[in-house]
């Protein structure tokens, strides 16, 4: 059943990113502008323009350019980045892991905050630790997240001085060896603990405005699945029993009240990629989101529609790894 599950979800996510790619590349060919043109410079010759177009077919019709990028993309060849002129795929490796380290990062951070809170305030309600996880919450959800990433760099940076304002490490100073490219763990297995620590200490504003959102998406499913969770029958029936509170609580009432936060887990995952777009710009964060907010302003269609491709993947993934654990939570469950 499990292989089953997993085959099907698979071959959906074909059908998925065909769809995906048809409507990002339609999408990018509508937007006005040349994009050889702007490789070429306002003070080119039309001559060096259209060998540009030559060069990266942009002058074969719109059909002809979507075949041939399916195709090259049924090889694993994503095409030339217009704007870098080097292989997407090695600017998706060079740019990636900057985004998976501040994306793992906030997602440890909003579950090992967002749980607890979502725990004390259903315990708690109404009083103090209630009233805290409501207004996390309530602003996690209403303030955008650009707004935040300046607010953070003008108060933690501008005013206090606590924080670096952006950047993974300052300038002038000589990234890790790479071997996974995070510079958190390559700082590690290298033992330079002066990097480590200065990653560790830009990494943590950009962090925790990108994890901000997805804290309050986490303690409210937690909050509302405890809620409902502790109003049940057989929770009464373990009070009346005289279990202990604590037994009732995390033996009885959390793993009951999981299933739907571990959906809303797989999905923060993919949502704060798409996140991190306006917390690398603002923080100046070398990942895929500034990536592709460059070449989008540069119409760099292969970039940008790798990055989305990436971006899309991500989320088939975690919403079958969400699947897959549903099925141990909960054995009445079946596909």
């Amino acid at each position: 059943m499990l292989v089953r599950l997993i085959v099907r979800r698979l071959l959906f996510l074909v059908f998925v990113l065909f769809g995906l790619s048809l409507l990002t590349f339609g999408l990018s060919h509508i937007i006005p502008g040349d994009p050889a043109r702007l490789m070429a410079g306002p003070r080119a010759s039309q001559s060096t323009v259209d060998k540009i177009r030559e060069q990266y077919g942009l002058n074969d019709p719109l059909p002809q350019q979507y075949v041939t990028y399916v195709t090259n993309l049924a090889h694993g060849d994503l095409g030339t980045s217009f704007t870098t002129r080097r292989p997407v795929s090695e600017d998706l490796k060079r740019y990636l892991p900057a985004t998976i380290e501040l994306g793992a990062v906030a997602f440890v951070m909003a579950t090992l905050i967002g749980i607890p809170l979502g725990i004390v305030s259903s315990v708690r309600r109404d009083k103090l630790p209630d009233h805290v996880a409501r207004f996390v919450s309530i602003s996690g959800l209403a303030l955008p997240v650009f707004w935040l990433a300046i607010m953070a760099q003008f108060v933690f940076f501008g005013r206090l001085g606590w924080l670096p304002d952006g950047a993974r490490i300052p300038i002038g100073m000589d990234a890790p060896p790479t071997l996974t490219g995070m510079y958190i763990l390559d700082s590690i297995v290298a033992r330079d603990w002066d990097l480590l620590r200065t990653s560790l200490l830009h990494l943590i504003m950009p962090a925790t405005v990108l994890a901000y959102g997805s804290l309050a998406v986490i303690t409210r499913m937690v909050r509302g699945g405890m809620l409902e969770v502790l109003n049940q029958d057989y929770i009464r029936t373990a009070r009346a029993k005289g279990i202990s509170p604590r037994t009732v609580i995390f033996g009885h009432a959390v793993k009951n009240a999981m299933l739907p936060t571990v959906t809303s887990l797989g999905l923060q995952i993919g949502l704060l990629l798409s996140g991190a777009f306006l917390v690398e710009i603002v923080f100046s964060w070398p990942g895929i989101g500034r990536y592709a907010v460059e070449a989008i302003q540069r119409l760099d269609y292969n970039a940008t529609m790798a990055t989305t491709l990436v971006i899309a993947l991500v989320f088939v993934l975690m919403n079958l790894l969400v699947d897959i654990l549903y099925l141990f939570l909960d054995p009445r469950i079946s596909y």
